[in-house]
């Protein structure tokens, strides 16, 4: 089952662009993501969230054991003064138009 993390945290646009660019150079081929999405809360600018997805719970939780992923993250938490997790099963994805 497809498995979609939500981490939503203060920074700008630029700050979530260059720490998702720098993870992905470091994580390399060892990362189990397939992809991340970087969006704004439009009625709170500065309110960012990144949709990160995995094809499963599995590769998600070997992904988060990761030296780069654990090291990442620590500097995360510490630079936005905090980030707020919702692990989600997906179980449903309909595409109305492209």
């Amino acid at each position: 089952m497809r498995f979609i993390q939500l981490m939503e945290f203060e920074a700008t646009r630029e700050q979530a662009e260059t720490e998702i660019e720098g993870y992905i150079a470091a994580a390399g081929s060892e990362t189990t993501v397939r992809r991340v999405t970087l969006c704004e809360d439009r009625d709170n600018p500065g309110t960012l969230v990144q949709i990160v997805e995995f094809d499963s719970y599995e590769d998600a939780t070997l992904n988060n054991n990761l030296e780069v992923t654990e090291e990442r993250s620590a500097e995360v938490q510490r630079e936005s003064g905090g980030v707020a997790f919702r692990n989600l099963d997906a179980f449903g994805t309909y595409e109305l138009s492209e």
